[in-house]
């Protein structure tokens, strides 16, 4: 088979066109070691289409990448079953996008085929950095549309907005502390996420859908914060000064106190658990049955009924995933995979049936969500129906 042959099978497996049987013929093919610099060639020349090749000609990004993606096949290789047609294609669509997908497939059944591409009637653009800032007279500040400088003055602190959309507490110029302590909150809808350093120079990502309240100037014996959501914390040393994190999540919920550490913590509602994971240096997570030392690598998750399970070596890329621009799936349900999905795109989601398929892959969360369903759809045994802002989620004939 010549290089056109194989350009015109990848192009026609793209949008569903091949019958089984010529499936059959490009899975084989693809597999050749010979075929690789064909297959370089149609990545780039297809993201090139999509202006998404800019600046990865480097040789070394695109050994990096293919390190990277025959690496994770052959640690899936081991678990499950992947349609091999599905591994390839995926590397040759976008083998060369850093920051789009890197490499998806399903655990599904290995004749399965991509019967059609999601039904979009209307695309939803990806989520992007935007929050709510509410000072302590109530008063609100949309972040998504003031701009950048000063925004105002809480407990004696300059607050400003930076051009990454960061804000910062800073003490004003002329300040004046009140008696009381002023609280703000912070909050960031469905499709946002944001970060902020506090006054005592901790820096905090919120993810979408998640909420902070702290006080504009830390004072007394203790630095306290409340959270509702997901946040990655990089706290502030101080050794006088303790820094805690209350908790808003299903049933009782504990306390985390640190010193000086980087962590991430998920407390959303509609989550059976409540998961604390270290990064670096210590924290003690404080729950109803006793207090539990983390070590970094090390996860704790807590239920609604107070019982606690510790993840002694736990999957610190995935869990930070977010932070860093994208989705990353390790062998998850698809149930969990459209929690995500809802909180970044601000979507609801139906299910015609009950799904159980799981999905390993790395995908950037910048792109809108046709391009995530048709990977998912690609690897799986779904099917997705795009319209306004509602994914139906139903299983292929």
């Amino acid at each position: 088979m010549d290089a056109q042959q194989l350009k015109d099978l990848l192009d026609r497996y793209l949008t569903g066109e091949l019958s089984p049987e010529e499936r059959i013929v490009l899975a084989r093919t693809i597999e050749r070691p010979e075929h690789r610099d064909a297959l370089d060639k149609f990545a780039h020349t297809t993201l090139t289409a999509d202006d998404l090749s800019a600046g990865l000609d480097d040789p070394k990004v695109k050994t990096s990448i293919l390190v990277h993606l025959d690496t994770a096949m052959a640690r899936q290789k081991r678990t499950v079953r992947i349609p091999a047609l599905v591994r390839y294609a995926a590397a040759a669509v976008v083998i060369l996008a850093v920051g789009s997908l890197v490499y998806f497939a399903g655990s599904g059944k290995n004749e399965r085929s991509i019967a059609r591409q999601p039904s979009v009637t209307h695309d939803v653009a990806p989520g992007h950095e935007g929050a709510v800032l509410t000072l302590a007279d109530g008063k609100q500040i949309v972040l998504d549309s003031s701009g950048d400088g000063s925004l105002a003055q809480q407990g004696g602190m300059a607050i400003t907005k930076q051009h990454a959309g960061q804000l910062v507490y800073e003490i004003a110029p002329t300040e004046t502390f009140p008696q009381t302590t002023m609280y703000n909150t912070l909050t960031t809808p469905r499709g946002r996420r944001t970060s902020v350093v506090l006054s005592d120079g901790t820096k905090v990502w919120l993810n979408a859908a998640s909420s902070i309240k702290f006080p504009a100037a830390f004072d007394g014996k203790d630095r306290t914060v409340e959270l509702s959501g997901e946040a990655y914390f990089e706290v502030a040393k101080d050794a006088a000064r303790p820094f805690r994190v209350r908790l808003n999540g299903p049933g009782k919920n504990p306390e985390i106190e640190v010193l000086g550490t980087s962590f991430d913590v998920m407390a959303y509602g509609d989550e059976e658990t409540v998961s604390t994971t270290l990064i670096d240096g210590s924290v003690k997570v404080i729950t109803g049955t006793g207090a539990s030392l983390l070590r970094p690598g090390q996860q704790l998750l807590a239920g609604a009924n107070g019982r606690t399970s510790l993840v002694a070596d736990a999957d610190v890329q995935k869990i930070t995933a977010w932070k860093e621009g994208n989705f990353l799936f390790r062998g998850d349900e698809l149930g969990d995979i459209m929690k995500q999905l809802a909180r970044w795109y601000d979507i609801d989601v139906r299910y015609d049936s009950p799904v159980t398929d799981h999905y390993t892959g790395k995908i950037s969360r910048q792109v809108n969500i046709s391009q995530v369903l048709k990977m998912l759809q690609a690897a799986g045994g779904v099917n997705f129906t795009v319209e306004n802002r509602q994914v139906r989620v139903s299983p292929k004939n």
